[in-house]
């Protein structure tokens, strides 16, 4: 097992480079987390200002639809300004 104390400056940077491939779990956690950031700071919060923030924050790669977006955010409850399933 390696400590953050072992690693390299190289795995450093490999870590947080941007054009890393992310599964879907993974993408579909980050679109979940944006949705409730943006919905906690009251700014808009639907599948275009999420694909934005994806894009500009985030920096996900390949970039997800909007449509993509909302199959996800209507499978997880978070649609019509909601924060889950009731």
């Amino acid at each position: 097992m390696r400590l953050l104390n072992d690693l390299t400056k190289e795995d450093v940077l490999h870590q947080f480079d941007g054009n890393l491939e992310r599964t879907r779990q993974e993408v579909e956690e980050c679109i979940i987390f944006i949705r409730l950031e943006l919905y906690n700071r009251m700014l808009p919060c639907g599948p275009k200002a999420v694909q934005e923030c994806c894009r500009d924050f985030y920096h996900l790669t390949p970039l997800p639809s909007e449509r993509t977006i909302t199959r996800i955010l209507s499978r997880n409850g978070l649609t019509h300004g909601r924060t889950g399933i009731y």
